[in-house]
């Protein structure tokens, strides 16, 4: 018996500790790395006017702040709260501003070129006109963002989502946006010509007009989309099944072209071609046109019939 408690002693000690329901640490990335004890509050305080920023803005509460045309640049913003704040061509130059809350803030003109928003918030945001050459926006949500005539040349929008935002006339080259979501997004005009967008959803979006001539589609969701006059000249592995238009120039041999092409209007003309034998389809309106070339024959074959029977008996009538 005193043989067994050791053995017992060794087993709990050696055997691997088994899981009792402990609550799981929340992931980083889904959590923020901001509390709410971290919180500078500096709501709505008005920056435009000399008063100095603080030395870290790191977690700062900056909800509907002023900082129009500030200087922010190489700032830590990390988890800082913007929400509706004024930033208008503000310079957030290589500003670290991940996992900050740009929700309704107006950010047009600003310079966020280099800027680092992995996992950013900026929906509804304001971006009209803004510069963000080589901006970091993976896994940022954008959703319903206005980025008319931004610049998001070399942008990095990995897994970023952009549904219903308004890109019309974007400038988009050399962007990464590997799986990102535009769906419904409004791309009119834009130029992405070189853009990297395998396995992005385009669903229901606007492409009208838009360049995508070496863009990589490979997988991309183009159902429901507007391509009219859109140009796909050397897009790599377009599949255009459910779009909607007819693009301006696609490579060739690109998939579902036919599904993408309009149908003819009412008022169109359409040529039909008819085998030997085969009669006209029928169209509806008035005589058909073999009626018409079976009444006119049958005159024709009365009128020779009465001038050969009157020829013949005019020699009777001489001799008599």
């Amino acid at each position: 018996m005193r043989r067994l408690i050791p053995l017992a002693l060794l087993a709990a000690l050696v055997a691997p500790p088994v899981a009792v329901g402990l609550p799981t640490t929340p992931v980083l990335a889904q959590a923020g790395p901001c509390r709410p004890a971290d919180r500078v509050n500096l709501r709505g305080v008005d920056f435009t006017k000399g008063r100095p920023l603080p030395s870290s803005l790191r977690c700062a509460d900056l909800t509907g702040a002023k900082l129009n045309s500030v200087d922010l640049t190489q700032k830590d913003m990390t988890g800082a709260i913007l929400r509706k704040a004024s930033l208008r061509q503000a310079n957030f130059t290589q500003v670290t501003a991940k996992y900050a809350d740009f929700r309704e803030a107006n950010l047009s003109e600003a310079d966020l070129g280099q800027m680092h928003a992995d996992y950013a918030d900026l929906r509804g945001a304001i971006l009209v006109d803004a510069d963000a050459g080589q901006v970091q926006f993976p896994r940022a949500n954008l959703s319903g963002a206005r980025l008319t005539r931004a610049v998001l040349i070399q942008s990095n929008l990995t897994l970023a989502k952009l549904v219903g935002a308004d890109l019309d006339d974007a400038r988009m080259g050399q962007a990464n946006a590997r799986r990102a979501d535009f769906t419904r997004a409004k791309l009119h005009e834009a130029d992405m010509g070189t853009i990297q967008a395998p396995n992005a959803v385009f669903r229901d979006a606007d492409l009208r007009e838009a360049r995508l001539s070496s863009a990589e589609l490979d997988g991309a969701d183009l159902h429901g989309a507007k391509v009219q006059d859109a140009d796909f000249t050397f897009a790599d592995d377009l599949d255009l099944t459910g779009a909607i238009g007819t693009p301006k120039t696609v490579p060739d041999g690109v998939k579902g072209l036919s599904t993408a092409a309009p149908s003819p209007s009412a008022g169109e003309d359409r040529v039909v071609s008819l085998e030997i034998g085969s009669q006209p389809p029928a169209t509806g309106r008035g005589v058909s046109v073999g009626l018409v070339l079976v009444i006119v024959g049958s005159l024709g074959l009365v009128v020779t019939l009465t001038l050969w029977a009157s020829a013949a008996r005019r020699p009777r009538v001489h001799r008599a």
